[in-house]
């Protein structure tokens, strides 16, 4: 027994001893290609004269792309996270082309974008058109648009539709879930503060449906971009104004005359050019524009290699002009570049207001608010830095409502797109409690405090009256403050803010009307109006925001040498199916409401803004 013990062992440590040196061999493997790689010159990809600039946005388009987990690029079947381009990527790599001399035409595929919000829809839009303008030819050669997609489809110079795909549009609509049925079941008392006729977003606890005053204010909201987008799309197919309003009234029979296929329909109704397979499409461009070096395709290339390929094309100027994002819910402490995380912006705002070659700060937003008391210490850093003699000009994208507004409000001026989803000036506290839900299992909380304040929040227990009232002086003071903040740098009374304040949402174009807006433009025309307003004509947008460590950054440039773009015609990187967005996109709602951590409990959210 003794010797096959000893056996045993032995064959033990030969088998820890294989392992540890394979172990080491892969390290020193590791360490040389990090040091390879660390050390080489990285080339960029060139530009073939007469190319197509292939638009193949992947996932989500957002303001800021998070930096990618580049070791699951070697998992890609594994990774359930959502991908993301940035806007501003498309929107270079259109305006670069569109003065590229070796860039004869531009195809724009959809497929893979999963998601798009009006605003930057209108403003990817508007680059076609101005790229289109320029007198280059713009192909779509997707298989299925939906309404974000088709919005930026519809500005190309000729449309392609798969004979077995799809176009639909909806309109715009505004659906949320209510709780209060199931919270009534499982007992729950939902304690909420508030301030504002229309702020809605604490409704779904406390009822099961939407609210007169909230469907009033979300029609105009709603309505208002619904316009915008049938104006732009009716513009650009050239069809009659009320067009696709008349198409939606009528759609079952449109669909019908169509026999059902909704390819033929939309090629009826004039919204498409040409139901086309994939070779049929792939010939007419290699016909035209040349095939690339193996033949199997036509003469293009990757908007993101191209931007690559032409980074050296971006202007320089003596100054530089900060440009802060606060993208998603605002939050305290730091977070990553998907949360406006208080104490990372207000490090950037910092680091820009102290740093002397900054002429200007152009603070974009992205975002539907969040806590009340991180909005406020993002916007104090940011009147620091105008006391200190910086013009700050805040930039609105797709959304800028609530706190979004909140940390904009003293700001020299406001630009908006008009389709912007904006305002929701009101502030709420949500407190539940489950004192009834645990007297269902035969739990009950009770015992002493030496005053009435003591255990008043413990969720276990029923607030008291004095709590409530406490909580509710706190909301309501938080609205005077916003009201406060907003009067002062709109130059407007408490009053007559108040009247365009009660949380209701607006449109970009209707905020400009009422005051809350002072120009309507995108990122550009806002970075434009700080460098005039700082007195300067040579200038560098300067994006802030957390670089990613050496060692990322090697990483990537090793799975980035081995990277290769799929061919146009290639559409096997086909788009997750409906059910797996709608799935992801619960989870980021879910994830939404961990993240809140107010220390006064309030918020200035707008849970109602987005649009479906």
């Amino acid at each position: 027994m003794q010797g096959i013990w000893k056996a045993l062992k032995a064959l033990i440590n030969t088998i820890q001893g294989v392992g540890t040196f394979v172990a080491g061999i892969l390290v020193i493997l590791g360490l040389v290609l990090v040091i390879k790689f660390a050390n080489r010159t990285v080339e960029l990809p060139g530009v073939p004269n007469g190319s197509v600039l292939v638009l193949w946005p992947e996932g989500n388009v957002v303001e800021q792309a998070q930096y990618p987990n580049r070791l699951s690029l070697l998992f890609n079947s594994f990774d359930q996270q959502p991908p993301e381009t940035s806007v501003h990527d498309i929107l270079t790599a259109i305006e670069r082309g569109k003065n590229d001399s070796r860039i004869a035409a531009m195809a724009i595929l959809t497929d893979n974008m999963w998601g798009v919000s009006p605003a930057h829809g209108h403003e990817i839009a508007e680059a076609v058109r101005s790229f289109r303008e320029a007198g280059k030819e713009v192909y779509a050669i997707s298989s299925e648009y939906d309404q974000a997609s088709y919005l930026i489809a519809a500005e190309a110079t000729k449309v392609f539709l798969n004979p077995a795909g799809s176009l639909l549009l909806t309109g715009y609509g505004q659906y949320v879930p209510h709780f209060k049925q199931l919270l009534d079941k499982v007992g729950a008392t939902v304690n909420v503060f508030r301030v504002g006729t229309y702020k809605s977003a604490v409704e779904p606890y406390l009822r099961d449906d939407m609210s007169e005053a909230a469907k009033t204010a979300n029609r105009a909201f709603l309505g208002s971009l619904w316009e915008s987008y049938e104006s732009s799309v009716t513009r650009a197919r050239g069809l009659e104004a009320g067009a696709l309003s008349r198409l939606l009234a009528d759609f079952s029979n449109v669909l019908r005359a169509g026999g059902g296929n909704f390819a033929q329909a939309a090629l009826d109704q004039g919204l498409v050019d040409a139901l086309a397979p994939r070779s049929e499409w792939r010939n007419e461009l290699m016909e035209k524009y040349g095939t690339t070096p193996d033949g199997v395709s036509f003469n293009q290339i990757h908007y993101q290699a191209y931007l690559g390929a032409t980074q050296n094309m971006a202007k320089r100027g003596e100054k530089a002009i900060a440009v802060i994002t606060a993208q998603g819910e605002i939050v305290m402490g730091d977070g990553p570049i998907n949360v406006a995380a208080a104490e990372t912006l207000v490090r950037h705002i910092r680091e820009a207001r102290t740093d002397e070659n900054v002429a200007a700060i152009v603070l974009r937003v992205d975002s539907p608010g969040g806590s009340a008391f991180a909005s406020e210490l993002i916007r104090q850093e940011l009147a620091a830095a105008q006391a200190d003699g910086i013009p700050v000009i805040s930039s609105f994208a797709s959304m800028a409502a609530s706190g979004g507004y909140w940390i904009a409000s003293t700001s020299d001026e406001i630009w908006a797109e008009p389709t912007t989803i904006t305002g929701s000036i009101g502030i709420f506290g949500v407190i539940p409690t489950f004192e009834n839900t645990l007297d269902k299992i035969g739990v009950h909380t009770d015992g002493v405090g030496t005053s009435q304040l003591a255990g008043a929040f413990d969720v276990s227990r029923p607030m008291s009256e004095t709590a409530k009232d406490v909580v509710q002086q706190s909301i309501e003071e938080g609205y005077r403050q916003f009201l406060t903040r907003v009067a002062a740098g709109r130059g407007m009374s408490i009053e007559d803010v108040d009247k365009i304040a009660q949380g209701r949402v607006w449109a970009g174009s209707v905020a400009q009307t009422i005051g809350l807006v002072d120009n309507l433009g995108g990122l550009d025309d806002a970075i434009a109006a700080a460098a005039a307003k700082a007195g300067v004509t040579s200038y560098e947008p300067v994006f802030f925001r957390d670089a990613p460590s050496n060692l990322d950054t090697i990483i990537a440039d090793i799975l980035d040498s081995l990277a290769v773009k799929a061919p146009v015609d290639d559409l096997s990187l086909i788009s997750q199916s409906p059910m797996f967005k709608t799935a992801m996109m619960l989870k980021a709602e879910a994830m939404a409401l961990v993240k809140f951590n107010d220390p006064m409990g309030r918020y200035a959210l707008c849970l109602e803004c987005s649009v479906r």
